[in-house]
């Protein structure tokens, strides 16, 4: 939000508007695809979350070992394409 009312206030000319729209636009199209919940993805966006440490392994508890265990296997992965 803090980036967002920036470019606002720095908005002079009408071309400035399109410029906010366009990284508006990019920034919600991360969004939606950081936090994707379809049944599908849920174990890419847990993983993603446990990677970022959004999410902890507390907050999965309840989950079965069979959906824990993928989760916690892209949240590797993502760790080790990050290094």
């Amino acid at each position: 939000m803090r980036k967002t009312k920036q470019m606002a206030n720095q908005i002079k000319e009408p071309a400035d508007v399109w410029e906010l729209e366009h990284y508006l636009t990019q920034r919600r199209k991360e969004i939606d695809r950081k936090y994707e919940y379809k049944y599908s993805q849920l174990t890419h966006v847990f993983g993603r979350l446990l990677h970022e440490s959004r999410l902890s392994e507390e907050e999965l508890r309840g989950l079965g070992e069979d959906k824990l265990k993928p989760i916690r296997s892209f949240a590797k992965f993502l760790a080790r394409d990050a290094a």
